[in-house]
């Protein structure tokens, strides 16, 4: 293998112990490549373990097509083994953990960072007759890790072994930033560096919101890329994994970190979907869309972001604090650090033809007072992802999901999940955190039909076309 390198606000938990109820088996040299010999052979060797064409976007598209080109006139076969399964299959579940701190040999010093899975009772593989799993990163809040109190894994645990995933749940580095919970786990995301941009000064520093505040942004941005397709490759190698069924999500700093793995070159194409749960692109006051650039045409996930409507921390709407009457907040956002959400898909509509069905565009902001509410009645000019069945579930009161049109087509890969978790007329406690409890934490594994996590499944498996 080979890498180029480059908020939620809870207290963290007592990490759990992952146990895969897998047995022990020895280092293999076994290759998905085996049922190939002679030229075949080696030419699936090249496309799957040197170039990793298979699930790597960052592969040379022009050396990957070569091969399998010729792959496909000596064999007369389209796909490639690996395109259909991942090492996992051959060789079964090793029955290793990850290693702890997440060290790998590919170059990187990933610091504190770790990573802990559970594969449910039907993802596991003896290396024979096994079937492919989907894969679900959960990435966490600020200052919480992969599997602590109210995190992720309370939700996708129980919702993979309903459904049959491997739910991923890592842990960001420990390190000093300039915010005001800092130092802590984190994803460093970018963020803006020009005070006069609207980002807030500590003691004189321009802040960077969740890399560390030694280091230049784009070394630790790149470096929890390389992360993310490090862990994604691990479990493949370890695990039965279907590479066309990569999915992510992430709360308030994941969710933040969820936007920027959908449009960075070296993620864009090896997600299908990705869900951010109240974490918007960080931006300045003088430039709302300063860091949002769309996905690399042709590398496009479907995205469902997902917000509580009255978090003021995160707002879906872009508004800060300060523009509601007697509000609370002091130095939280007094100036507009985050663009509306909708803004965002309207850029990604105007400048990717992947997003070319949907109609979002300059005038789409929303607004949560009134706008594009959470009343069940579908704004003007807005459509529900209902499908054939419906991506909220039969009778929902309480989560609304929206797209939008362009003329004449059907948008699905952009949607927008809204509710209101407090009561009516109820925006002024800590609505960031009740949102994070509504959505991703609890104990409720979402499989009634209209929770979060069933929400967030419906979305992840239409990206790969199975209806609602």
């Amino acid at each position: 293998m080979s890498f180029k390198n480059q908020s939620g606000i809870w207290t963290t938990g007592v990490c759990i112990t992952l146990l895969l109820i897998v047995p022990m088996r020895g280092v293999s040299a076994a290759s998905v490549c085996d049922t190939e010999s002679g030229r075949a052979n080696r030419l699936c060797q090249n496309y799957c373990e040197t170039l990793d064409c298979d699930w790597d976007p960052f592969a040379s598209e022009k050396k990957c097509n070569a091969v399998k080109s010729k792959f496909t006139k000596l064999t007369g076969r389209s796909e490639l083994p690996c395109e259909q399964e991942s090492l996992g299959c051959v060789v079964g579940d090793s029955g290793n953990a990850p290693p702890a701190p997440f060290d790998v040999g590919d170059g990187n010093d990933y610091g504190a960072r770790r990573l802990e899975l559970t594969v449910p009772e039907q993802c596991f593989c003896d290396g024979e007759d096994c079937d492919p799993c989907p894969v679900v990163v959960g990435y966490h809040g600020f200052g919480q890790t992969g599997t602590g109190r109210n995190s992720w894994k309370s939700r996708l645990e129980p919702k993979g072994a309903a459904v049959g995933f491997i739910s991923l749940y890592p842990t960001g580095d420990f390190t000093i930033t300039n915010y005001k919970f800092s130092p802590d786990e984190n994803w460093a995301v970018p963020s803006c560096q020009n005070p006069v941009d609207g980002c807030l000064m500590v003691d004189g520093i321009p802040c960077d919101w969740c890399g560390s505040n030694t280091e230049d942004e784009e070394i630790s941005t790149q470096r929890e890329i390389d992360f993310t397709r490090a862990i994604v490759k691990w479990t493949m190698d370890n695990h039965c994994v279907d590479p066309g069924q990569i999915f992510g999500t992430g709360y308030s700093n994941g969710g933040l970190w969820s936007h920027t793995l959908a449009r960075h070159p070296e993620t864009s194409g090896l997600f299908k979907a990705l869900v951010p749960m109240d974490g918007v692109d960080q931006a300045g006051v003088n430039d709302h869309l300063r860091w949002i650039l769309p996905p690399q045409e042709g590398r496009a996930p479907s995205i469902l972001h997902v917000n509580e409507i009255f978090d003021r921390f995160e707002p879906y709407d872009g508004r800060p604090y300060t523009d509601i009457q007697h509000a609370f907040g002091g130095g939280w956002n007094p100036v507009w650090i985050y663009p509306p959400v909708l803004q965002i898909f309207a850029e990604y509509a105007d400048k990717n033809t992947a997003y070319a069905a949907c109609g979002f565009g300059p005038d789409d902001v929303g607004d949560r007072f009134g706008v594009l509410d959470v009343g069940g009645i579908v704004p003007e000019g807005y459509t529900k992802l209902d499908g054939p069945g419906s991506l909220e579930g039969e009778g929902q009161q309480e989560f609304h999901c929206f797209t939008k049109n362009a003329p004449g087509e059907s948008c699905e890969n952009l949607a927008i999940c809204l509710w209101d978790g407090g009561g009516k007329g109820d925006d002024r406690p800590d609505s960031h955190t009740r949102a994070g409890k509504d959505w991703s934490g609890g104990t409720d594994p979402g499989t009634g039909g209209i929770e979060p996590m069933d929400i967030m499944w419906r979305f992840m498996q239409r990206s790969v076309g199975v209806p609602y």
